[in-house]
Order: C-alpha cells, then structure tokens, then sequence
C-alpha cells in the first residue's frame, strides 16, 4: 500500500472521528437539556406543593381560630350564669332582711320610722335587683342564641375546609409523590418524568427511552403498580402511557 493511499485512509478515519465527537456532543447536550426541563418541571410541582400546604395552615389556623371563639363565648356564659346565682341569692337575702324588718314593726311601735325608711331603701334596691335579673336574664338569652349560631357557622366552615384540604390533597395526589420518593433510585422517578416530558407514549417507546435505565421487564412491572396507585394512565388497547 503505497504512502498515499495510506494518507487518504487516516484523513478519512481522522473525518469519521470529528463525526462521532460532534455526534456525541450533540447527544450530551440533548441530554442535559432534558434534564434541566425535567428539572424545572420538578421546581415547579414544589412550589405549587408548597402553596397548597401554605392553603392548609391558613385554613387550620381558621378553625383553631373559632373554636377560641367558641370556648370564649362558653366561658362568658358561664361566669353569667355565675353573676345570675349571685344576684338570686342576694335577692332571697335582702328579702328575708325585709320580712325581719316588717316583724320588728309589728312588735316595736317606736322604730316604726326608722323601719319604715329602712323598707323603703330596701323595696328601691330589691326593685333594683330584679330589673338587674332581668336584664342579665336577656343577656343570658341573647348569648346562647348567638352561641348557638356561632357553633352553627364554625361547623359549617370546618366542613367546608375540610373538604378543601381533601380535594387539594387528592388533585395533588402526583406532587406528593414525586417529593416523597424523588430523592431515591426508583423505576418510577424515571418513568414519570419520561412521560411528563413527551406527554403521551408507548410502553414500547418508554423502554427504548429507558433501556439504560431500567430493565423492560421492570418497566412492565412498574407501569402496573402505578397505574394502580393513580400516578399515570396507561391503556393497554392501543399501548398508550399518559398522565
């Protein structure tokens, strides 16, 4: 083989070779562009996860919130019904004070004035007593209407949030996972973000994409799992894999 023979094979080796490294290059850079959308994507489930979690504190907080209403009210009508006892029992005093003041009239005839001025204060703060009763009695009413309600609306609110939190935690049921088992080297991870990458695809597909990955046996396993779980869909009559 002469010299130049040998001079046109090496340039041609030396072509196919820059061939192949820029065909890797290409490959590598693909590769990483994929990662850093599957990435981003990833970024983004977080930050929604998180605003949905920031929705269930605060909705929290709000029932924490009224049932301090609550125990407030209920302590406000106990001490009441406290004052109302009181009241009462002052009462049957300054009446029993009285009948002793009528029988002393009636056995000492010059302590009549004095008595009579004595019952007249007594009658005036009695009278007193009772539109005080009254008055307590109306609020007593008043506030066990609005306790009532206030337990009425705070039920109400606590059905209504809870079925808030257990929608945002079904419709979020894909986040979650992804934020608990993204840290560990499960098949799932990588199929998931195969298919959230290409939106719709088949088993077959997903092997060849995955074939340095994951075993095809392995993928076959684990789409049935997930189907199970609810993480992906995947119709086995036209072989379709989506979200």
């Amino acid at each position: 083989m002469d010299t130049d023979t040998l001079r046109e094979k090496f340039i041609r080796s030396e072509e196919a070779l820059i061939r192949l490294g820029d065909d890797t290059k290409q490959l590598i850079f693909s590769r990483v562009q994929d990662f850093k959308s599957i990435k981003e994507y990833l970024d983004t489930l977080i930050k929604e996860k998180e605003a949905v979690d920031a929705q269930i504190t605060e909705k929290e907080a709000k029932i924490a919130t009224h049932q301090n209403e609550i125990n407030s009210q209920a302590n406000l009508k106990e001490e009441l019904l406290n004052r109302h006892t009181q009241l009462k029992e002052e009462l049957q005093a300054k009446e029993s004070r009285l009948e002793d003041l009528n029988n002393e009239k009636a056995q000492t005839s010059d302590k009549i004035n004095v008595l009579n001025d004595e019952i007249a204060a007594m009658k005036t703060s009695i009278s007193q007593r009772k539109e005080q009763i009254s008055a307590l009695t109306r609020n007593i009413a008043d506030l066990e209407a609005k306790f009532a309600a206030e337990i009425e609306s705070t039920t109400n609110k606590t059905a209504e949030i809870s079925q808030t939190i257990e929608k945002l935690q079904n419709e979020n049921s894909i986040i979650s996972f992804l934020l608990e088992e993204s840290a560990e080297d499960i098949p799932e991870v990588d199929i998931l973000a195969a298919v959230m990458q290409l939106g719709k695809i088949s088993k077959e597909e997903l092997k060849t994409t995955l074939k340095d990955q994951i075993s095809p046996v392995l993928i076959t396993r684990t789409l049935g799992r997930m189907a199970e779980k609810g993480l992906l869909k995947y119709d086995e009559s036209n072989d379709i894999i989506s979200i």
